[in-house]
This record gives structure tokens, C-alpha cells and sequence, in this order.
């Protein structure tokens, strides 16, 4: 994908799937500010996309906190002059099951999957140029829903409408918003407390064989964030490799 010219931010690309889609959406030429709650893993995938040849800068954020969102388009346009492409992957992966499940929990997993993503749209929605891109990384489970995955699959699709809607309120400027739905992935955050035996399964349910990797969601975010995809919005990338989960 040809994006040089565009600036992108990528939320939660301090490590896993967001570093993936930060090191794609860079070989492809654009600048990219790098956004993490962890300030070292967001420095480290800028100085890698620096090393590699290209334009980065990284700064640390937290969605759940609307101020926070607010700086980081405000820096994007301080270092970069513009923002293009905003790719909404900071997310908590959260397991509990239903019976399990505390208000606490519950404000957890919302204040960052559901208020983060909502607030990143909305200033996004400000401050993207016109033509530009959305990609919000949602997950398989609004497809397939797993046990003990209750708050962490409503957020997720509590994202899925917010695409929708979104969609049809920036059509107007050119802006497309889509969503990019990926099965089990070999991250740290997705495999953290997955059981070996869980993963084994799912592994014999995949007709490839094999978990997902990062670059291989990276591909599909960097179609959506280019102009090939111009006639693309309001969709919902299945990215699991065809397994039923």
C-alpha cells in the first residue's frame, strides 16, 4: 500500500498487534506517531520504525482518559502537521465470567475498550483531514463468543456500532471507518492467561494450522487505511484466518 504523505496514529503500539500495524503502516511511507500507556515499549517501536528508514515519534497516553486523547491528536498535528489515518488499537483483553463479574471490573474494560474508542472517534472526527482513514482493531468474539469473555465481547461490540455510526457521520468529508476483527493472535496481551491446551485447540480448528501473528492483521489494517479502500466504510474485517473463533 502506497501511504507516503499520511500521518497515522496508532494507539496501544507499544508491543503486539499495534507495533505489527506501526511497523506495516511505516514500510508503506507513512509517518507514524507511536501511542502506549507504556512510554519505554512506545519509544521502542519509534526507534525501531526510525532504524528502519522511517518517520516516528512516540508519546504516552492513556484512552480511558478523554484529556489524554485530546493530547495526542494535538501532538500529532505538533509534530507532524496533520493527521490522515487514526488506527484505534489500545484495548484491554479481559476475561470473567458472567457470575464472576464486579463493578469494578465492569468500569475496567469499558473506561478503555468502549469510553477510549468512542472518544478517539470523536477526535478523530475533528481533526482528520478530509479522504482520511479509520480503523478500530475490534475482535472475532462479536462473531464467535467464547465463556468467560462477557465484559471484554460487549466492549467489543459496543465498537461495532460505534464503526456504523461513525461511518455514516463522516462520509460526508470523504472519512471511511471500518473495524478490523482479528481471531487469536501470538501477542503478549492475548496470550497472557490463555491456557497452552486452549491454544492448542484453537490451533486444530484453524484450517491453516496456526495462531495468527501480528503482521498478518497488519496487512489487512494497511488496505483499510489506504486509497484502495475509498469504497470501504461502515464494514467489519473478519481476520482469523477462517476458523470458527
Amino acid at each position: 500500500m502506497d501511504l507516503k504523505g499520511q500521518v497515522a496514529i496508532v494507539t496501544g503500539a507499544g508491543q503486539g498487534m499495534g507495533r505489527g500495524i506501526a511497523e506495516k503502516l511505516s514500510l508503506d511511507g507513512a509517518k507514524v506517531l507511536v501511542v502506549d500507556k507504556n512510554e519505554e515499549g512506545a519509544c521502542e517501536t519509534a526507534q525501531m520504525l526510525i532504524a528502519a528508514g522511517g518517520e516516528a515519534a512516540a508519546i504516552k497516553a492513556d484512552i480511558s482518559i478523554v484529556s489524554d486523547i485530546k493530547m495526542i491528536f494535538e501532538k500529532c498535528r505538533e509534530y507532524f502537521g496533520r493527521t490522515d489515518i487514526l488506527v484505534a488499537n489500545a484495548s484491554l483483553s479481559y476475561a470473567s465470567p458472567l457470575l464472576e463479574t464486579s463493578e469494578e471490573e465492569y468500569y475496567k474494560v469499558f473506561d478503555i475498550n468502549a469510553k477510549g474508542t468512542l472518544f478517539c472517534l470523536r477526535e478523530a472526527g475533528w481533526h482528520l483531514n478530509d479522504g482520511g482513514r479509520i480503523v478500530v482493531i475490534s475482535s472475532s468474539t462479536t462473531r464467535y463468543p467464547n465463556k468467560g469473555m462477557i465484559l471484554y465481547s460487549a466492549t467489543k461490540a459496543a465498537q461495532k456500532l460505534m464503526v456504523e455510526v461513525a461511518a455514516l457521520e463522516l462520509a460526508e468529508r470523504g472519512i471511511t471507518v471500518n473495524s478490523v476483527m482479528p481471531g487469536v493472535t501470538e501477542t503478549p496481551a492475548m496470550l497472557e492467561g490463555l491456557p497452552l491446551e486452549f491454544q492448542q485447540q484453537i490451533i486444530q480448528k484453524s484450517p491453516f494450522k496456526r495462531l495468527g501473528k501480528p503482521q498478518d492483521i497488519a496487512e489487512v489494517v494497511a488496505f483499510l487505511c489506504s486509497k484502495n479502500s475509498q469504497w470501504i466504510s461502515g464494514q467489519h474485517i473478519l481476520a482469523n484466518g477462517g476458523g470458527a473463533i
